[in-house]
């Protein structure tokens, strides 16, 4: 989950439009780290409430922990540059650390499919520092055996699929000026997620991940957050398009991949064409035409 954007309504051809401008010649990657960076580091060998307390001075102390063996600091690297995350063992833990980083007094109601945040940190003495929090649990929520996994191997590739995933939205907030709650936004950061955690993107996947029915025209999942400022009686539409674009995406991420391309560019690509450019071309897509020849 990112930051919020915006409070227009939108049509659902608007929406869909969405998609970032690549500059035609990029800075040198990865960026430079941020500065609080360092304050960060000093974590390392302590314990993470008492580190929050006496290293951050964040009421970590006024709050009950429930799994604090499992509480963890580490850093991740992006090309956005290195960022902390931190790790909660448990979703009480979860809602607990997102109160501390954002100076609360009580922990927010958030539901069990929410496990992962980039925080733009509110707390007044790490004001608009960034982190990411993570939760050891099932991706979205779906059980292991959905995806013929084991519970062990679910929960470690659900770790790995929301790290590589919250890296996507600091990579566009740091590199194309913009980190939004967008279904382009989503596709782009659950596809290097999904590389991450299986090692490759599966469309019917993504559809389970989303809430996408079979058909596509209609959505039970978080799908439908991400387009409620589009018009009730338009958002079937979204849903369709989403559908018809991640069998595009697929297609692009095999291409893609055949090719060599790094992480960064497969990045780039994604997240630099729209989901309608995506699904007015699924039928025609050159890659399609290219391995129908």
């Amino acid at each position: 989950m990112n930051l919020p954007w915006g409070n227009m309504m939108q049509s659902a051809d608007e929406y869909l439009q969405h998609a970032y401008s690549i500059p035609r010649h990029l800075p040198a990657l990865p960026l430079p780290d941020e500065p609080f960076l360092s304050k960060w580091q000093e974590a390392k060998g302590s314990a993470v409430p008492d580190f929050l307390a006496s290293g951050l001075g964040l009421s970590a102390a006024s709050f009950a922990w429930h799994q604090t063996d499992d509480l963890k600091i580490s850093f991740v690297p992006t090309i956005g540059g290195k960022l902390p995350v931190i790790d909660t063992g448990c979703h009480e833990d979860f809602r607990t650390m997102e109160a501390v980083l954002n100076g609360r007094r009580e922990k927010p109601e958030l539901p069990l499919t929410v496990n992962a945040f980039t925080v733009d940190a509110r707390a007044e003495s790490i004001f608009h520092q960034r982190v990411i929090l993570l939760n050891r649990a099932p991706y979205r929520n779906i059980p292991a055996e959905t995806l013929g996994l084991s519970e062990a191997d679910w929960l470690e590739r659900s770790h790995s699929l929301r790290l590589a995933h919250e890296c996507v939205h600091y990579a566009t907030l740091r590199l194309l000026g913009g980190m939004r709650n967008h279904a382009l936004d989503e596709i782009a950061a659950d596809t290097m997620g999904q590389m991450a955690a299986f090692g490759d993107f599966d469309p019917d996947r993504q559809r389970l991940f989303f809430g996408l029915t079979k058909r596509g025209d209609a959505c039970t999942g978080r799908l439908t957050f991400y387009c409620r400022r589009v018009a009730t009686d338009e958002q079937s539409k979204v849903y369709q398009a989403v559908d018809r674009a991640l069998d595009c995406v697929a297609d692009e991420v095999k291409h893609l991949s055949a090719k060599k391309a790094t992480r960064t560019e497969i990045f780039l690509a994604l997240v630099g064409k729209s989901i309608a450019e995506r699904a007015e071309a699924d039928s025609a897509h050159p890659y399609k035409m290219q391995n129908k020849t």
